[in-house]
């Protein structure tokens, strides 16, 4: 008997390796879908990073520092899956986000004021942050939002209303965008929260952006393009051309990206890196200027190439900048190179192996840990497979983190990152439908 069933056991496992297809970009993609709608959306609002329970916390929980902003890159990746689709619940789930975006721009009760996550007073919460309850006593809040949240937002209005909204979204975008814009333009350039004091990081007026950070000359071009696209209300568009022209903005944002030694820890800050792309994607998609458009070209390139002393984004195979810089640079170089980003993107820079494992069962895969890449050069960036664990690949260091990530997280991550350089490759056309 114990023969028989040791036979019938082997046999099962056999032939689930037999039928175990190669984990594909489209399927790896369909894992990483599946795992964001099972855990990480809360009615279409992303959450950022999944708290495990312990022995003194039994539920799961979540820390959402960056909810605005992962739910605006996540309109995006929807935005652009409709647009290759063409799929009605593909449209359906980006209208669910769209709407969490719009709580998000609405639940603090403050005209124009984002929020940077929201959550329903009647659940456990276990976060940091700033938080208060709305005016309507449904939700608690996270305030002190910055310019990083706003950047975010902009990009998935922006490609919400030109990729898959109907006549009553493009309403509700082009209100919530009126209302983010209004209140910067209406408090001297500056997010000012609920107490009345301008947010941490919510600075874009000029002694901040051309002194300490260039990179918000940039964000805030951004934001008035996108809303006078989405409202066509002329306050924007001239708030654009005087802070673009007039300001000079537009030549600040030329040194937007700090270029420096990358090799040492911190030097480069790579979440800027995300947040230049969210920028560049939408003014270069929307600005006709040929001298503004021409400013903005060579921002992008030079954040793209660098310098001669030191290294731009190019050498990172990272699938946002070189997807932009071949359909934006006329730069396909390292095209090739970030599609296998793509292939080798490790599902345990992720997830902990019990969730892998339960993965493999029920989508009939087997994912191998190791590593696929070549052996990097000295001081290069390291290939994605060779990295630790991290809530966003594009934001991680590629130089500085290596990792082999054999050891479980309390905390784990979605997918957002690998589904929205997924699908910009699939809508510009370099990735094939059936890689």
């Amino acid at each position: 008997m114990h023969r028989v069933l040791f036979l019938l056991t082997a046999g099962l496992v056999l032939a689930f390796v037999a039928s175990a297809e190669p984990l594909t970009l489209s399927r790896k993609t369909a894992v990483f879908q599946h795992d964001m709608e099972e855990r990480f959306l809360l009615d279409g609002q992303a959450l950022c990073k999944l708290k495990l329970p312990t022995p003194d916390r039994e539920f799961t929980a979540y820390n959402m520092p960056d909810n605005a902003y992962m739910t605006g890159m996540y309109v995006g990746a929807l935005s652009m899956k409709y647009a290759v689709t063409g799929a009605e619940e593909d449209r359906a789930a980006a209208g669910r986000s769209l709407q969490a975006l719009h709580l998000l721009c609405t639940v603090s009760g403050k005209q124009g004021l984002l929020a940077r996550a929201a959550w329903p007073v009647d659940r456990p919460l276990d976060d940091d942050g700033e938080w208060r309850v709305s005016a309507d006593g449904k939700y608690k809040w996270r305030g002190d939002v910055s310019t990083d949240q706003m950047d975010g937002v902009f990009y998935g209005l922006s490609m919400a209303f030109d990729l898959m909204a109907d006549a009553e979204d493009k309403a509700l975008i082009a209100a919530d965008a009126a209302a983010l814009a209004g209140h910067v333009l209406d408090n001297d350039l500056r997010i000012v929260d609920v107490n009345g004091k301008t947010t941490a990081w919510g600075k874009y007026y000029p002694q901040y952006a051309r002194v300490l950070e260039p990179m918000n000359a940039l964000l805030l071009l951004q934001l008035l393009k996108v809303a006078h696209h989405v409202t066509g209300e002329a306050r924007f568009a001239e708030a654009y051309r005087k802070w673009a022209i007039d300001e000079g903005y537009a030549r600040t944002a030329l040194r937007a990206r700090r270029l420096r030694n990358p090799n040492f820890r911190g030097a480069v800050n790579h979440s800027d890196d995300v947040l230049l792309f969210l920028a560049y994607e939408p003014l270069l998609r929307l600005e006709t200027d040929p001298e503004l458009r021409a400013t903005l070209l060579d921002s992008f390139r030079r954040s793209w190439e660098g310098t001669e002393r030191f290294p731009g984004m190019k050498p990172e195979a990272n699938p946002l900048y070189a997807f932009l810089a071949a359909k934006y640079l006329d730069d396909a170089s390292q095209v090739e190179a970030s599609v296998d980003t793509l292939r080798w993107f490790p599902l345990d820079m992720k997830w902990n192996r019990d969730t892998i494992a339960r993965y493999e069962a029920q989508f009939g895969f087997t994912f191998d840990p190791a590593v696929r890449s070549p052996e990097p050069a000295p001081k290069a960036p390291l290939p994605i497979d060779r990295r630790e664990k991290s809530w966003s690949a594009w934001v991680q260091d590629p130089y500085n983190s290596p990792g082999d990530r054999a050891t479980d997280s309390p905390m784990v991550y979605n997918g957002h990152d690998y589904l929205i350089g997924y699908w910009m490759g699939r809508y510009y056309g370099y990735i094939g439908a059936e890689d």
